[in-house]
């Protein structure tokens, strides 16, 4: 039976080892008899639970464990260098040998939480409802946030009961992958839950084909999934999974010392390192796609000279803030090709730290010293550490920078709206397993308020690139276009200010075993065990 207490629907999202003398990896060793209860202390509320309109890192963590796509990532191994696809709801799949016809052929054991049989007629019905705007379920809202992945669908067809077909308009070889967001997911939802509640009230009663069912929800204190007696895979070894939002982060270690909570996520960086010596485990992951970055509005006038704008990059002591904010849980970052995909160059720098070069880029420019910038930044429980260091660092080279908190979820309907004058910028934490995700924020034709491009940059050299790297099947070959345009985005035109690649820094208590801290933003929970205490 399922219960949900006093919930309304809200959007939720988030944005190397440790230091030497820190033991940090992204797996705890050993196995733990299966079962018990993990506790996570997460630092915001989460979103809607219809994967179709969820947003969110801590969203997507709840319904990737509820529901299944035709295909999913690996991340049960903590060192590889980024996560690859692995069969799901499709036991296998082929692409025809132009990159536009994606072959699906389906699980035949596989029902609902309700008992609804899934099949071809299903994937079809899930696809059309954000796809297809002649469907009679069509759903507008669902097309908004998949768009990514549904622009390319030109149709999709039920070859025979197991057998499922999509057809693309022109080929993209990361387009499967490109599915494995957190902000619109491409997932399988009941038809028969959405027929009986519908699209307003299905996200209350979430209900899919997934290794966890949906128990309940009491809006900002917490939620309840349980093992799924019935999965069709391999089952969970817990029993279930509470999920608490905590925004405070002291809140949230009292939690875990007083034994209240097991896990926790965005801990005060700060205090690691004793948690650490108070028996706590460290997970972090220096290949997840968690880029932390601001990008300039390019409208704004102060920031449309290329030369104040690498100014601004140059003026940023990257691998010190890492060093003395992240406390060792992230790395300096420089370009816009996120960690954890295939095209990211870890070396890539087109220019480093030089307050002295910045000061003159200035100069050359005419920027007149002591001009007010404004920087538009959310609080997600952490405060505005990095940001007030880009004031700090950009104040010493001239610039003033006025900064603009607002609470998450407001600022998120400001964020998708894209940049208006006076902000000229705003900060972000995102990323994928795929660069797809790099040609979303910076395209031409993926401005906002239709795109995540936030800033008005448009170069055409860039999306020709872009254009070529999509269709190219060699993972190589892809990689070279993909680079050849970071260094024009960010070495050319400066567009963006990247600061660091973060590693998800997850404490858990010493009874959690088989947790996997992988190459994304959520987590394959039905690894883990939990030895109950006695």
């Amino acid at each position: 039976m399922t219960r949900l207490k006093g919930w309304r629907g809200r959007l939720g999202l988030a944005g190397l080892a440790l230091a030497a003398g820190l033991a940090a990896s992204a797996g705890t060793p050993g196995k733990a008899e299966a079962g018990g209860t993990l506790i996570w202390a997460m630092p915001a509320e989460m979103g809607l639970y219809d994967p179709h309109v969820a947003c969110g890192w801590l969203t997507k963590n709840v319904t990737h464990m509820i529901f299944d796509g035709l295909v999913e990532l690996d991340l049960t191994d903590p060192n590889a260098t980024y996560a690859k696809l692995r069969p799901a709801l499709a036991e296998k799949w082929e692409i025809s040998d132009d990159g536009t016809v994606y072959t699906f052929h389906l699980r035949k054991d596989v029902k609902f939480h309700d008992g609804t049989p899934f099949n071809a007629e299903v994937a079809k019905w899930n696809y059309d409802r954000f796809s297809n705007d002649k469907a009679p379920h069509y759903n507008k809202q669902a097309n908004a946030f998949l768009g990514y992945y549904a622009r390319w669908i030109a149709s999709s067809e039920v070859v025979d009961e197991f057998t499922f077909k999509v057809t693309l308009k022109e080929a993209n070889y990361e387009w499967l992958q490109s599915g494995q967001s957190s902000c619109g997911q491409p997932e399988m939802v009941s038809p028969a839950a959405r027929e009986k509640y519908g699209d307003e009230a299905l996200p209350l009663h979430p209900i899919g084909t997934g290794p966890f069912v949906f128990v309940e929800r009491e809006q900002n204190v917490k939620a309840v999934i349980e093992r799924n007696p019935n999965y069709w895979g391999t089952p969970p070894k817990l029993d279930r999974l509470i999920v608490r939002p905590m925004q405070d982060p002291s809140t949230r270690l009292s939690a875990l010392r007083a034994g209240e909570v097991n896990m926790v996520t965005e801990p005060p960086w700060d205090e690691i390192e004793g948690l650490v010596g108070e028996g706590f485990t460290l997970l972090t992951q220096p290949n997840v796609p968690s880029l932390w970055y601001a990008q300039f509005n390019l409208k704004n006038e102060a920031l449309k000279d290329p030369r104040v704008r690498k100014a601004i990059n140059m003026a940023i002591n990257r691998d010190e803030l890492a060093k003395q904010i992240f406390k060792g849980t992230a790395r300096g970052e420089y370009g816009m090709l996120a960690a954890g995909n295939f095209a990211y160059d870890a070396k890539f720098q087109p220019f480093g730290y030089d307050p002295e070069q910045a000061k003159k880029l200035l100069a050359e420019a005419g920027f007149k010293e002591g001009t007010e910038i404004e920087f538009d930044l959310f609080d997600y429980g952490w405060g505005e550490q990095w940001e007030k260091w880009v004031q700090r660092d950009l104040k010493k080279v001239g610039i003033n920078v006025k900064l603009n908190k607002m609470e998450w979820i407001s600022y998120l309907g400001k964020w998708l709206q894209g940049m208006q004058n006076p902000t000229a910028m705003n900060s972000m934490g995102w990323g994928w397993s795929v660069p797809l995700w790099t040609t979303l924020v910076t395209r031409c034709d993926h401005q906002a308020p239709n795109g995540w491009n936030m800033g008005a940059y448009c170069n055409d050299k860039v999306d020709a690139l872009y254009n070529e790297a999509r269709k190219t099947r060699d993972e190589a070959k892809a990689t070279e276009l993909y680079r050849q345009a970071n260094q024009i985005v960010m070495g050319e035109d400066a567009a963006f200010l990247p600061v660091v690649s973060y590693y998800n820094p997850i404490l858990l208590a010493p009874n959690v075993t088989g947790f996997v801290n992988a190459q994304e933003n959520w987590y394959d929970f039905t690894l883990v065990s939990v030895e109950e205490k006695k």
